[in-house]
């Protein structure tokens, strides 16, 4: 029996009121995005990369000057032969810099809004769906099987780890470990229970594990 089981669910619940909060606003400015024809004006706003152009045109030339300077060495005497690897190291420079700026940029591209509030939707039904309604479900009917299979889940899907972290839901590993805590709990660990339950941010796990402390106390 879960002690303050009322309370854990109502933290749960709060989390849960909050992500379907999140998840419909998220929607909604999608909609309304897609009415104002907003991904289409974005696109057309973004500045136009010249740096393609700028890499090919310098391939070119690096050609057209290798094959000018290869001619020049056959036609000229030995003693005016004409060095290529100074001309062949500032073409390299020349052509490397903008490659680098490219690779970076491309890295780097900032999201659009439509793109951002899709994340943010894909963010809070990850943590909603995988982790809360698993959750609300194993303390409602104290199945301590599921919330090692939650831990496990925190643990090794960094799909959902992530979406924990970005939505601002505590350390998965910490909030792991507070599940596999609660599920093996016995009273020698109270202790531990009582640090961890210190270090937590998530309030449904914090409720959960001062429920086993409260018990141990009593």
């Amino acid at each position: 029996m879960i002690m303050g089981k009322e309370e854990v669910l109502a933290e749960i619940d709060r989390r849960i009121k909050r992500l379907e909060a999140e998840i419909q606003m998220a929607e909604d400015r999608i909609r309304y995005l897609e009415e104002i024809g907003a991904p289409v004006r974005y696109r057309a706003l973004q500045r136009k990369d010249y740096t393609v152009y700028y890499l090919v045109f310098m391939g070119i030339w690096m050609l057209i000057g290798t094959l000018a300077l290869l001619l020049m060495r056959n036609r000229l005497p030995y003693s005016f032969n004409v060095p290529l690897l100074p001309y062949i190291v500032i073409a390299l420079v020349l052509l490397a810099a903008p490659a680098v700026y490219l690779l970076w940029s491309g890295r780097e591209k900032p999201k659009t809004p439509m793109e951002e509030f899709e994340e943010r939707e894909r963010l809070a039904r990850d943590v909603l769906t995988r982790f809360y309604r698993p959750l609300r479900e194993a303390v409602e009917k104290d199945d301590r099987e599921t919330m090692r299979a939650i831990a496990e889940e925190l643990l090794n899907n960094p799909v959902l780890a992530g979406s924990v972290e970005e939505m601002a839901e505590g350390d998965p590993k910490l909030m792991a470990y507070a599940l596999y805590l609660y599920s093996n709990y016995s009273p020698e660990l109270v202790e531990e229970v009582r640090e961890t339950a210190g270090r937590l941010s998530n309030k449904p796990l914090k409720a959960l594990l001062s429920g086993l402390v409260e018990g141990s106390e009593g």
